[in-house]
C-alpha cells in the first residue's frame, strides 16, 4: 500500500509508520516530492491498465482488479491508496497545480478499476481547492458541516442542496456527523468514528505489526531511501523546446507544436497534454496562450493559440528570480 500525505498538520501523522511514501508539509521540496510521486503513480496506472488488458477473459471478465487478482503478487495489482489532507495546497500551487490537477483527475477516473484509490480532503471546498474535473468524477463523497449552498454542492454534487441534501443544517455540536453520497441509492446521514491521536497511533502500530508479519511493508515505512527523480520544471522544459520551434519571422509558437515537442522531450510526463492542459499549466506562470496568426510550414496562414516569445522571456526571467530566492 502506498500513502502519499501532504500538509497533514498532524492529523494523518499516525500513518507514517505504514506509508510507502510520506510527505507532511508544503515547502518547495515537499511539493516536488509529491509531484514526483504522482508522476510515478500515473506511470503505474498505465502499467496496470496494460496488465489487465492482457489477462485472459476467464481471469479478468470485467477488465478490473478483483481481490483474487490483487492477491497474485506476480501481477503487481495490490491496492494503492493516496491520502491527501488540505488538497488545496496541491491544486492552488502556482507552478505545479495544473499538473497535479491533471494527474489526480486521471487517477480519480481510471484508478479504481486498477486498484488505485485517492482520498482528497479540504476544509475549503471551492472550484480552486477542489477542481470540477475531479469533483465531478468522485464516486464517494462525504460532507461535514459547511456554511453555504456552493460548498455543499461542490462536495456532494450539483443540485444536492436544491434537492434537500443540506450539510448546512448540521450544528457545530454535530462533530463527526455528515452526509455520505455514493454508498446506496440515497444520501445518508452518518457519524464517523472519533479517534484521537493516541488511539490513531495504536491502530496504525497494530496495522504495522500485521504488515510486518505479512512482509508487505516497504519504502518510507522501513527506512528505505526514497528514490525520487528530481522535480521537472515546465518553464525550463518549455524554454528548451521553444528554441527548437521558434522562427524569426513568427511572433511565437503554436500550442499544439509545443505539446508535440514537450511529449518528445518527456513522453512519460507530457504524452497526455493538449493545448488546453498546456494553457492551464502556463497561466500561473504569467503566460496566456492567445491567438497567433502565422503561416505553417507550407506557407498557409492559420489562427491558433500559442505562446509569444516576449511572454516566454518574461516568464523565464521571473522564474529565475524566484529560483534565486528559493535557493
Amino acid at each position: 500500500m502506498i500513502a502519499t500525505l501532504v500538509r497533514s498538520l498532524g492529523d494523518l501523522s499516525a500513518l507514517e509508520c505504514v506509508a510507502h511514501r510520506y510527505v507532511a508539509g508544503d515547502d518547495p521540496e515537499d511539493i516536488d516530492a509529491a509531484v514526483n510521486d504522482l508522476r510515478a503513480l500515473r506511470t503505474e496506472l498505465r502499467r496496470r491498465t496494460k496488465v489487465i488488458r492482457g489477462l485472459p477473459r476467464d481471469l479478468c471478465p470485467e477488465n478490473k482488479v478483483t481481490p483474487e487478482l490483487a492477491g497474485k503478487k506476480a501481477l503487481g495489482l495490490h491496492p494503492v491508496v493516496i491520502g491527501v489532507d488540505e488538497c488545496q495546497v496541491w491544486f492552488e500551487h502556482p507552478e505545479h497545480g495544473a499538473e497535479l490537477n491533471d494527474i489526480c483527475t486521471d487517477l480519480v477516473k481510471r484508478g479504481p478499476a486498477v486498484g488505485i484509490s485517492i482520498f482528497l480532503a479540504t476544509q475549503r471546498p471551492d472550484a480552486k481547492s477542489l477542481p470540477t474535473g475531479i469533483s465531478a468524477n468522485v464516486a464517494t463523497r462525504y460532507c461535514l458541516k459547511v456554511m453555504g449552498q456552493t460548498e455543499n454542492d461542490m462536495v456532494l454534487g450539483t443540485s444536492r442542496y436544491k434537492n434537500g441534501t443540506r450539510a448546512t443544517t448540521f450544528a457545530w455540536a454535530d462533530k463527526g456527523i455528515g452526509y455520505l453520497v455514493g454508498e446506496g441509492a440515497d444520501a445518508q446521514i452518518v457519524r464517523t468514528v472519533y479517534l484521537d491521536a493516541p488511539n490513531a497511533e495504536r491502530i496504525a502500530l497494530r496495522a504495522r505489526a500485521l504488515r510486518e508479519a505479512a512482509g508487505t511493508l516497504s519504502g518510507h515505512a522501513i527506512g528505505e531511501a526514497e528514490d525520487r527523480a528530481p522535480a521537472v520544471s515546465l518553464i525550463e522544459d518549455l524554454q528548451v523546446v521553444y528554441a527548437t520551434a521558434e522562427r524569426a519571422d513568427r511572433p511565437g509558437v503554436w500550442s499544439e507544436d509545443l505539446c508535440a515537442l514537450l511529449t518528445e522531450l518527456r513522453p512519460e510526463l507530457y504524452a497526455s497534454w493538449t493545448p488546453d492542459v498546456l494553457a492551464a499549466a502556463l497561466k500561473p506562470l504569467g503566460i496566456d496562450t492567445g491567438q497567433l496568426n502565422m503561416p505553417d510550414a507550407q506557407g498557409n496562414r492559420f489562427n491558433r493559440r500559442g505562446v509569444r516569445r516576449e511572454q516566454l522571456a518574461a516568464a523565464v526571467a521571473a522564474h529565475g528570480e524566484r529560483k534565486g530566492i528559493d535557493q
